[in-house]
């Protein structure tokens, strides 16, 4: 899909970009942080892992059907990597889905929210995408609140295990036409 071909992608203060190997330090320190893993689907990478992730995630040239790929989040002041951004859009292309995962410096500002945001523009826009759906952690208050303020839907609620521990997982929606908060 032409997702790749939209980025960058300037907001009010952050950037939406492809990853490249020259984000390595910024990229390991939040990617080897145990409490930034913590409600991820990945876990903390060592140095060798970060740069082989960079170089391959930075090749990106588009998001195609049933792969997950990673745009990252740049301070629109210096371009510095503050999170990434996972992605994946459904087999049949009817639905995408999110993950966020920032540094611990700028969490808590409203950074995710607006990349969120400008994320779910450009899937609706640029794919076939009628709705995209992002999965959280319930201990995860704060992503949970940000889903919330985006103007996504609590559509389900499930039990499930997460890295080892029994956890719940609520799956937030919103639809094409939607407005984002």
């Amino acid at each position: 899909m032409s997702l790749f071909l939209h980025l960058p992608q300037s907001c009010q203060r952050v950037r939406l970009r492809k990853l490249r190997p020259s984000d390595f330090r910024a990229f390991h320190a939040y990617r080897s942080d145990p409490e930034v893993a913590r409600y991820q689907g990945w876990s903390p990478m060592s140095e060798d892992e970060a740069m082989t992730f960079l170089r391959e995630h930075g090749r990106n040239a588009g998001l195609e059907p049933g792969e997950w790929a990673q745009i990252g989040i740049a301070s629109l002041v210096d371009d510095r990597l503050i999170g990434d951004l996972g992605v994946t859009l459904a087999a049949d292309g009817r639905w995408a889905e999110f993950g966020l995962s920032l540094h611990p410096d700028v969490q808590g500002g409203g950074l995710g929210r607006e990349a969120a945001a400008a994320l779910i523009g450009l899937l609706f826009a640029h794919t076939s995408a009628q709705r995209v759906i992002a999965t959280v952690d319930t201990r995860n208050i704060a992503c949970v609140q940000m889903l919330e303020r985006l103007g996504m839907r609590l559509a389900d609620t499930a039990s499930t295990e997460c890295k080892g521990e029994a956890c719940t997982e609520h799956v937030f929606v919103i639809e094409r036409g939607s407005a984002l908060s």
